[in-house]
């Protein structure tokens, strides 16, 4: 059955949200369901198709055990600081417990709070129909990342460059504590707010950390790890985020707020998606430095409770060896390795990567084919060549099996990602009434390990006139 429980409103003072209800949209109507996360939650088939729960992910009921609140926090944006932005088109309707873990149940584009500043509140059909692939791809390429229980469409008009059809998005986060959260207190010196907030997070996320001498060393400590585990992911999957502003950057170390983000196609570590990120801050090749400066801004909060300057910033050295522990021991298994593979081999790759353009998703697959043969699938270039016959000495070297080698690489290398051309075609089918096509394709993204003919036309790189050259926030 389901139930909120409302830390968040219980444990933390009214300076640290506003208690708002969502707006209500009459004329709402379910477009998706998310029945494999629902029964993850622990909410049966029936109750989750039932009118009452339909009502409440609309925001058109309120549960009995609900409390809603939109949440305060700041945020460094392209590195400038706002010292206020907070939910400004999400409200929190509490959150659900599940084998004593946390998780929140928040509504995405359910109205004006007064975080909203000039915005409306509302949510573009577009922007949760690409929240929702995103969130799935990532959590089923075994990323950790906030996903999505339901898309009601709520008939109801979001002004942008032109009219687009609204909707509420039902987000699933193991919170929403960002390092933007720890700033809004920060700046303000609200010491007590501040410590409040970084118990209530240590408590509810790093638990172990209180069993240290200084535990909010240790609770950075932790941040650090789980960030450097996830960007490591993002970068050797080739997903690039678009907007890793310090209020984008949630402490539980799960992957949020997907805006104008994509997977590669080409490599180019220069590529930029955001179309308003002229200057490529949030290039794929910047993620792993705008993490770091992320933890920088975070630490600064932190050391206002234990003055421990010098050891934050030896935690913040220690993200540099876990991120490169993670990267290339992930790249080492996707190369088919047991154990970790030559430093200056794996960047080698990506150096011809880069310099050729390669489709980075189809590339790494084909590796792992039997007979494959790089000269018909990539051309006649002598550098990669001389790199595929040391990598077949190497893995001779590890002395695995040929069978167990494909195994891992296929375990480690995904047939199909999100590819973007295909997300904006379902996004464009959906717009028109048919939902059809997005079914299909998160169908597909469940099983991105694995080959299959009928999932074939996912796989297919782009088109030259099918390319997506910048994603919009859209909301």
């Amino acid at each position: 059955m389901l139930k909120f429980i409302n830390s968040y409103y219980q444990d933390l003072t009214t300076e640290f949200y506003q208690q708002i209800n969502p707006q209500k949209f009459p004329d709402a109507y379910a477009i998706y369901l998310n029945s494999s996360l629902a029964k993850s939650l622990k909410i049966s088939a029936k109750e989750f198709a039932s009118p009452e729960t339909l009502a409440i992910l609309s925001g058109n009921k309120i549960h009995k055990t609900s409390q809603p609140i939109a949440l305060a926090y700041a945020g460094h944006q392209f590195g400038n600081f706002v010292k206020q932005l907070g939910d400004g088109r999400a409200i929190l309707l509490g959150e659900i417990m599940i084998d004593d873990n946390y998780f929140d149940l928040q509504l995405k584009g359910s109205g004006k709070t007064k975080f909203s500043r000039q915005g409306d509140g509302l949510a573009t059909l577009g922007s949760a129909i690409r929240e929702l692939i995103i969130g799935e791809a990532l959590h089923h390429l075994n990323i950790d990342s906030t996903r999505i229980l339901s898309v009601i469409a709520t008939n109801y008009p979001v002004f942008r460059e032109e009219v687009k059809q609204g909707a509420v998005m039902a987000r699933i986060a193991k919170s929403h504590i960002r390092v933007g959260t720890f700033e809004y207190f920060a700046f303000q010196k609200n010491i007590p707010a501040l410590k409040k907030l970084s118990d209530y997070a240590i408590n509810r996320h790093f638990p172990k950390a209180n069993n240290h001498q200084n535990k909010y060393l240790e609770f950075f400590k932790e941040i650090a790890r789980l960030q450097a585990k996830l960007i490591a992911e993002f970068q050797t999957i080739g997903f690039i985020h678009g907007v890793m502003n310090t209020d984008n950057m949630a402490i539980s170390g799960q992957a949020i707020d997907f805006g104008p983000c994509a997977f590669l196609d080409e490599f180019n570590e220069n590529k930029v998606f955001s179309a308003i990120d002229s200057h490529g801050r949030y290039a794929y090749k910047n993620q792993v430095a705008i993490a770091k400066w992320n933890l920088f801004c975070l630490a600064n909060c932190l050391n206002l409770l234990c003055n421990q300057g010098q050891e934050f910033m030896k935690i913040i050295d220690y993200f540099d060896q876990e991120f490169s522990n993670n990267y290339y021991n992930i790249m080492s298994s996707k190369l088919g390795f047991k154990k970790l593979a030559p430093i200056n081999f794996i960047d080698e790759l990506f150096a011809i990567l880069q310099k050729n353009s390669y489709d980075y998703s189809f590339f790494m697959r084909q590796l792992s084919s039997n007979n494959c043969q790089l000269n018909e699938l990539f051309g006649n270039n002598s550098e990669l060549n001389s790199w595929h016959t040391r990598w077949i000495k190497l893995l001779q070297d590890d002395n695995l099996s040929l069978k167990k080698i494909i195994n891992q690489m296929n375990s480690c290398n995904p047939f199909l990602i999100a590819r973007n051309h295909i997300v904006e075609e379902v996004i464009n089918y959906c717009y028109q009434g048919n939902f059809k096509p997005l079914q299909d394709f998160l169908k597909a993204l469940r099983k991105p390990f694995i080959a299959n003919e009928h999932n074939h036309y996912y796989n297919l790189a782009p088109k030259q006139h099918q390319k997506v050259r910048y994603t919009y926030c859209g909301t």
